[in-house]
């Protein structure tokens, strides 16, 4: 996936969040959205995916405009996982059913089962999570079972928002490891963590106040 920002605007009342802002990303581009809390770094994200919409200028995202069915189209094609801990009520295998049962999802049920157990061992979660009410759950726990949900769905694109902030130095460095070491995944990713792996190329998109 491809995404080009044309000199985009984005205002909240009097403040702005971004302001005639471009960048390209191309595919298999690792970024970092970098700048200080409250700034607009989510806000960005919702902009990529047509959550919201810019005050002027325009994205595209493989060389379409973003707008009506495209938004869509970009929709099944990212991965969000978000800093909100609220992930669901219910078991974490409920969780995880529920999310392959939509409808464009149903596919990869077959697969499944042994991804899902491959992925729990890989971000150091026991087999025996599945079983765990959601709400029993530790912070980091929730931040781990919220990245194997997105994973399940198999795609190449990740925006990745604050998904690390309740873990310790060691999972940390295993999470942005597995999505930044993939030469296959688009990442973009929110962190304050200044922990980067070696010998991989990280982008730095930065955003500044601009009032």
């Amino acid at each position: 996936m491809q995404i080009k920002a044309h000199n985009i605007t984005k205002q909240f009342t009097e403040k702005y969040i971004l302001r005639e802002f471009s960048f390209e990303i191309n595919p298999g581009d690792k970024v970092n959205i970098a700048g200080p809390s409250g700034i607009g770094k989510t806000t960005l994200f919702k902009l990529l995916l047509g959550f919201e919409m810019p005050d002027s200028g325009h994205i595209e995202v493989n060389g379409k405009t973003l707008v009506g069915e495209q938004i869509w189209a970009v929709r099944q094609q990212v991965a969000y996982v978000s800093q909100d801990l609220n992930i669901g009520l219910g078991t974490v295998n409920q969780l995880f059913t529920e999310t392959l049962s939509y409808k464009h999802n149903q596919h990869l049920k077959s697969s499944a089962q042994a991804h899902i157990a491959l992925l729990l061992q890989q971000f150091e979660l026991p087999l025996n999570t599945l079983d765990k009410n959601i709400t029993e759950l530790s912070g980091g726990e929730k931040q781990r079972v919220a990245i194997v949900n997105a994973l399940l769905l198999q795609r190449k694109v990740f925006f990745l928002d604050e998904i690390s902030s309740a873990l310790d130095a060691a999972l940390k460095e295993n999470v942005l490891d597995y999505f930044l070491g993939n030469s296959e995944f688009t990442v973009l990713y929110i962190s304050h963590d200044s922990y980067r792996p070696s010998n991989i190329a990280i982008k730095t998109l930065t955003l500044s106040n601009h009032d």
